[in-house]
């Protein structure tokens, strides 16, 4: 039997569907949510992120479709920019409610030009006051 095209799709369509469904588990793999991050056991952020989505902490060399540069997100807590991934070092894990990557075009899109690196929008918890030491500082 000879499968044309058409035929082919027609066989294989679900599959992609059936993968992706399975392998976010029915969650949005761009976010990370505070139960998420308890289940961890990490004592902070930086280290959660890494154990649970690593490929968050880093993005693609524009044009490379397999090769990962040292480029890092930009890091944002409660709407204010604080600099770059190291800053997640000091922020307590159990003070997040909510860690979602925003990829490079969509930050671009969303919040200018100097996102070209992706940015990681940190939510921390209502009832808890952040005490990191974070220091302002430019996303680049």
């Amino acid at each position: 039997m000879w499968f044309t095209l058409p035929r082919l799709l027609g066989a294989l369509s679900p599959f992609p569907i059936l993968i992706a469904c399975a392998s976010a588990g029915g969650q949005n793999a761009n976010v990370i949510t505070a139960p998420e991050l308890s289940r961890s056991k990490a004592q902070n952020v930086y280290d959660a992120i890494r154990m649970i989505r690593p490929e968050m902490l880093r993005t693609r060399d524009p044009g490379s479709v397999v090769y990962f540069t040292a480029r890092r997100p930009a890091v944002a807590v409660d709407n204010s920019l604080v600099g770059g991934v190291e800053v997640l070092r000091t922020l307590p894990a159990g003070k997040v409610a909510r860690v979602e990557y925003v990829n490079p075009r969509l930050a671009a899109k969303a919040y200018g030009a100097g996102f070209g690196n992706g940015l990681l929008l940190i939510e921390t918890q209502t009832d808890s006051d952040p005490d990191f030491a974070a220091v302002r500082s430019s996303p680049r």
